[in-house]
């Protein structure tokens, strides 16, 4: 039997001076445009950022959390922000009620009463966006505060069109939003349906006036408004009336993280991640382990390549997930699982032609400095909940570089919206297991185990690409993928978007069908547990990339061809 087929790419022109990838077109015209004005990447970045709240409110929000990369080309500097979210002061290990079972939802924790931590005021942490970016800007960029939020708030007042992406994105959450007054009043068309996109009709306006006050406020103010001003007072009059943990002090006593980043190198190119309890240290985990076999035996093209490619991910998963947590406040081998020479050990235990391997795998501690105490947790089993993040990257003429990861956490994030502000609040407190004596369990002040992955990577020291995704866990494994297809199977950044991909914890293994009924065979053959996924369009089985990569001739964009990803360049 035959059946059509649909065949999923984009195509972007190069750009000669600089580019901006985002994850809605909207805003990546926000950042080319503020590139063509002059400003540098982090200008570019902080203004997309900014922006993608109000055209695309359910993936990030102005009260999130992120974590960003910026290299300064004539600086010769590179930095990592650590802008996520942290546990209010009130918060400890028992301050959810148990239920019975495992949440359906991110995460597998153990279920909570009523839900708690996944929405609602005791689901809010302490955000950090609005800090990070704006240290971003007064740190490392060259505009006022004021100008590169002036679009953010020129969309927010008058509005935008919402396209197939963001409609189709209401209609699913309908039934939630409307549970929320304040919420339903905010996204929906008269507090009932969703704004429509074009279609038979020219499509309905959707204008936010409260949210471009919210922003006006903080162009004018900086950040003391969010976090001391009238906004904190807001957010703290709705916490306190519905019972949330956040209070004003948290807001005050917040403070990004500026910091070294992780470095690594693949195949001769180097990389920078963000460090500690992000993503960083397990996608480069993955990329240690495929680096160990030649790039023929890693690409997504045969069934052994897709074999070692799950094999890697499954392995650097379970370390992860059973050892790792803030890094001020969990003691990991953190040096241990960035090694190669445990990669090296990790990968002897792995055949190019299957099966699964079924040895236990060699301790990170011994690689470690000092074989400090050995915290650990049991892995969880893999989640199927909707998951949200938003990505930016940007290189400008310069050729600095900025990838900035920025997130509600869920879908809508605790789904309430503070009355006045038009700020939509995360739902941060999701991330931390809410039993007590675990690496991620609740603490005051703690910062949790997140899924971020903004990359840079460099050859010979100069510049060569900016990457990252939004799509929860499984932005850790396609990272490491896209980077492989580019470097392994010599595809431009486009084609490796494009390219089939797999995922998995340490249980299913979840792979694209479009690697053909063969090679599926042959990874059930190799013991694998398969699960074959089929990709289309607003998918969001294996995360959603953006990526741009300098070359000789431009700037080269690759974008996830199955979403609103689009790519903006001067």
């Amino acid at each position: 039997m035959i059946r059509s087929a649909l065949s999923l790419t984009k195509t972007t022109p190069l750009a000669a001076k600089g580019m901006v990838v985002a994850e809605h077109p909207l805003g990546a015209e926000v950042g080319a445009a503020i590139l063509a004005r002059g400003g540098n990447a982090v200008d570019a970045a902080v203004a997309t950022a900014f922006a993608m709240p109000v055209v695309e409110p359910f993936m990030s929000t102005l009260a999130g959390g992120g974590s960003f990369l910026i290299h300064l080309e004539r600086r010769g500097e590179t930095v990592a922000i650590d802008a996520n979210v942290e546990a209010p002061a009130a918060c400890h290990e028992h301050s959810y009620a148990l239920g019975e079972g495992v949440s359906d939802d991110l995460f597998p924790w153990r279920r909570v009463v009523d839900d708690a931590n996944v929405f609602g005021p005791q689901a809010v942490a302490v955000p950090g966006s609005v800090a990070g970016l704006c240290v971003a800007l007064e740190r490392y960029g060259t505009m006022d505060l004021a100008d590169v939020m002036a679009p953010a708030i020129k969309l927010a007042e008058e509005g935008f069109v919402p396209d197939w992406y963001v409609a189709l994105t209401f209609s699913l959450y309908t039934r939630e939003l409307r549970a929320f007054a304040e919420t339903a009043r905010t996204y929906l068309r008269d507090g009932q349906d969703i704004y429509r996109p074009p279609a038979i009709t020219d499509g309905d306006v959707l204008r936010q006036p409260d949210l471009a006050r919210s922003l006006r406020l903080i162009a004018k103010d900086g950040p003391s408004a969010f976090y001391r001003g009238a906004i904190a007072q807001m957010i703290h009059e709705e916490m306190g009336l519905k019972g949330g943990f956040l209070t004003k002090d948290d807001l005050a006593g917040y403070a990004p993280r500026v910091l070294s980043p992780l470095r690594g190198s693949y195949r001769g190119v180097e990389l920078a991640f963000t460090p500690g309890a992000t993503g960083g240290i397990t996608a480069l985990e993955i990329l240690n382990i495929l680096a160990q076999f030649p790039s023929a035996r890693v690409t997504a093209r045969t069934a052994g390549g897709l074999h070692l490619r799950a094999e890697a991910v499954r392995l650097a998963f379970l370390d992860r997930l059973r050892l790792l947590g803030d890094a001020l406040r969990v003691t990991a081998p953190w040096e241990g699982l960035a090694s190669l020479d445990y990669a090296r050990d990790l990968a002897r235990g792995l055949k190019p032609a299957g099966p699964r391997s079924a040895k236990t795998a060699p301790d990170p501690w011994k690689y470690e400095s000092g074989g400090a105490a050995r915290p650990t947790s049991a892995p969880p089993r893999m989640a199927a909940g909707s998951d949200c993040t938003t990505h930016v990257g940007v290189v400008d003429r310069q050729r600095n570089m900025v990838s900035l990861t920025n997130t509600a956490v869920s879908l809508f994030g605790a789904r309430m919206v503070v009355p006045g502000t038009g700020i939509l609040l995360q739902n941060g407190m999701i991330w931390f297991d809410p039993e007590p004596g675990r690496i991620n369990s609740i603490a005051a002040g703690k910062r949790p185990l997140v899924n971020m992955v903004p990359v840079l990577g460099f050859r010979k020291g100069a510049p060569s690409f900016t990457m990252g995704a939004p799509g929860g866990r499984k932005i850790i494994a396609v990272i490491p993928q896209i980077i492989s297809n580019m470097l392994d199977a010599g595809d431009s950044p486009q084609a490796a978007m494009a390219a089939p991909r797999l995922y998995t914890e340490g249980g299913e293994l979840w792979v694209d069908d479009r690697v053909g009924v063969a090679h599926l065979a042959a990874l059930k053959r190799m013991k694998h547990p398969v699960v074959a996924k089929h990709t289309s369009i607003a998918t969001f089985h294996f995360a959603r990339p953006v990526a741009i990569r300098i070359g000789k001739k431009g700037l080269e964009a690759g974008v996830d061809p199955v979403s609103d990803a689009s790519a903006a360049g001067v």
